[in-house]
Parts: C-alpha cells; sequence; structure tokens
C-alpha cells in the first residue's frame, strides 16, 4: 500500500534544503572575498600634535621591496601586482588650516620591477588634534581620509583613526587603530581593521631612533586566519638636518608572517616651510 506524503513535512524539507543551500552560498561568497591588505602608500604613524596653523608641508614616502613574499594565485595570475621589487611612492601636500586642524592631498605612483611609474591614486585627508598637548594624562586626535585608488577592486575607501600619544619620560608613544571602509567597490566587504603604532626616544632634537609596528587583520566581522594575516616591525631613525624645515625617517621594516612580505624598505622625508613667516613651530618634531 503506498502512503502519500504529508504536506507539512515536504514542506519543512524543502525549507531545510533551501537554508542549507543558503548559507552555503553565503560560505562561499566570503571564502571568495578577497583578503584586506595595509595600505603601503601609508605606512606612517601619526601624533596627537598637528603642525601648527598656517604651516605647509612638502612630503615624500617611499617603500621599497627587495625581498618579497611568494606571489599569491592573483599575483600569478596578474590580477595584482607582484610584490617582490615594488617599489611605492607617494607625494603629500599639507596645510595647517587652525591651530589643531590640518588638511593634506596624495597622489600615489608605483613602479613593478624597474619598469616606468604608473598612476595608483589619489588621496585626501583631514587630521586633528582634540585637546591642548599635555593637558590632560593622554593625547588625543582624529584622522579622516578618502581614498580613490586606481584600477583597484574599489572606487572610493573612507578611513578613520583615532589617535592616542603619550610622552613617558624620554619616551614617546603613538597608537594609530586602523578602520577602512570601501564604499563603492565590487567586492562585498565590510569594515576592515588594521593598525599602526610606535615608540621613540627623544635623545635630541635633531635624531631620534624609534620602532614602528603595523599590521592587518581583515575584515572585523570575518578576521583573516592568522597565516593571511600581515604584521610588519621597522626599527626607524627620524630627524632634522641639512637646513630648517627639513625632516626625515628611514628605516628597513620586517615581515612577522608568512603573508607578510620578508623585508621593506622605507625613506620619508618632508620639508616644512612658511611663506609668509611668523608661524611657532610646535614644541617638537611631531615627525
Amino acid at each position: 500500500m503506498t502512503t502519500r506524503p504529508d504536506a507539512r513535512g515536504v514542506s519543512r524539507r524543502a525549507a531545510t534544503i533551501a537554508l542549507h543551500a543558503a548559507g552555503l552560498l553565503a560560505a562561499c561568497t566570503l571564502a571568495a572575498t578577497p583578503a584586506a591588505a595595509l595600505n603601503f602608500f601609508e605606512l606612517e604613524v601619526y601624533p596627537a600634535t598637528t603642525e601648527g596653523k598656517g604651516l605647509h608641508e612638502i612630503e615624500n614616502l617611499t617603500t621599497f621591496v627587495p625581498n618579497g613574499r611568494d606571489p599569491s594565485e592573483e599575483e600569478r595570475e596578474g590580477e595584482e601586482r607582484r610584490r617582490h621589487r615594488l617599489l611605492r611612492s607617494s607625494f603629500e601636500y599639507n596645510y595647517g588650516l587652525t591651530d589643531k586642524i590640518d588638511i593634506a592631498a596624495y597622489v600615489d605612483l608605483v613602479r613593478q620591477n624597474a619598469n616606468e611609474f604608473e598612476y595608483a591614486g589619489a588621496r585626501a585627508r583631514v587630521r586633528g588634534a582634540v585637546f591642548d598637548k599635555g593637558r590632560y594624562f593622554l593625547d588625543l586626535g582624529w584622522y579622516f581620509e578618502a581614498e580613490m585608488p586606481h584600477n583597484e577592486e574599489s572606487d572610493l575607501e573612507l578611513e578613520f583613526r583615532p589617535i592616542v600619544s603619550k610622552d613617558v619620560g624620554p619616551l614617546s608613544f603613538d597608537l594609530n587603530p586602523i578602520f577602512e571602509l570601501p564604499t563603492v567597490s565590487e567586492e562585498r566587504r565590510t569594515i576592515e581593521f588594521n593598525y599602526a603604532a610606535r615608540v621613540y626616544w627623544r635623545v635630541s632634537r635633531d635624531f631620534q631612533p624609534g620602532v614602528e609596528f603595523y599590521g592587518d587583520i581583515g575584515q572585523i566581522r570575518d578576521v583573516d586566519p592568522s597565516r593571511e594575516q600581515e604584521h610588519y616591525v621597522f626599527p626607524m631613525l627620524y630627524g632634522r638636518a641639512f637646513f630648517p624645515g627639513f625632516k626625515f625617517q628611514l628605516g628597513p621594516g620586517f615581515g612577522l608572517t608568512r603573508n607578510s612580505d620578508p623585508v621593506i624598505l622605507k625613506a620619508l622625508i618632508e620639508y616644512e616651510f612658511s611663506p609668509g613667516g611668523g608661524v611657532a613651530p610646535p614644541p617638537r618634531p611631531t615627525y
């Protein structure tokens, strides 16, 4: 004797199958989402102190990868640039809008394996201090940036950094948690978390050794496995030399994870000036 299946049972089984299928599709979508990456055009740690009202600054930050990581699948297929022997260079103009607010614009260039330079994008940002330096136990600041990458999955990315600084005797500490959100993107991505931090020793006004730290953990809702994250440490030398207003930062970076480039060289030079004069410099270099 043949029995007819219960309609409600069939409906429940169909709903269960549909839910499993939806879950599998969502998992595949997340798995296919490319891992986030540090913005190597912005390998810089900011203090809560700004440059000062009316002060102009021209800056170049250049990094070179003499020893890159093993190419990823996207790099082997030509979807991304290979890291080995990759040179990135960013040119910035910064202006002190007020005593506590700076504005800046950037142009980013990239050169792969000694080829010609290519346009990589543009950025604009505003950075500010919350209080006068030393007024409270911690110095607090903020940083907001809009990035327009060229030939990338995202056409517009927004970045926000709360800034925390503290002087302890001759040592200075700066911490920049970084929250990045692609807003015009072909990818399905949410807020990503990176960090930049440093400690340096104010041994003299003109030369100060330090250590910088950078890292990327991926999307906050879906943290990358530790082997896919990138973390770096940079022994640095900050200095003022040659003529008034000239500052520099130099140092090698060393990758701490398998997905990091083993070695990155970093050089930053900047020149501060005031066409009309009369602008008081900050109480110490803001590096």
